[in-house]
């Protein structure tokens, strides 16, 4: 019953953004959470599967801005949910994506900072 992690399981309206958030947040959970890794081999297949490619111009553009404003109010209370829930999401048995992360630690990888506890994190690229 983790809020955060309960968001990330409610598929998005657009499945073009759906995919796109999916990539984003496992590539970000990779990245934050402390132990992680993206398994590059699963993602691949799940960017096959979803037919990532084939996602372009005004679509794609649309997708990413879709997929993008789910991480406006990314704070650091949000990562640490969704690091401690990365195993449920991607993990082998993932309910989200399986096997896209080794979720590792279940923890952020830098310390909450009380000035700010946002995190930015960069857009997905715009295509022309």
């Amino acid at each position: 019953t983790n809020h955060y992690v309960a968001e990330a399981m409610k598929p998005l309206d657009n499945p073009d953004a759906q995919t796109l958030r999916v990539v984003k947040l496992a590539n970000s959970l990779a990245t934050l959470c402390s132990g992680a890794s993206l398994n590059k081999k699963a993602l691949y297949a799940y960017m096959t599967e979803t037919r990532f490619a084939e996602i372009k111009g005004t679509a794609y553009n649309e997708a990413a801005f879709l997929a993008d404003s789910t991480f406006r109010y990314f704070d650091y209370r949000a990562l640490a949910h969704l690091c401690a829930g990365s195993a449920y999401l991607f993990g082998p048995k993932g309910h989200l994506a399986p096997g896209l992360l080794k979720p590792g630690k279940g923890k952020p990888k830098a310390s909450y900072d009380p000035d700010n506890a946002f995190i930015t994190l960069p857009p997905l690229a715009r295509r022309s």
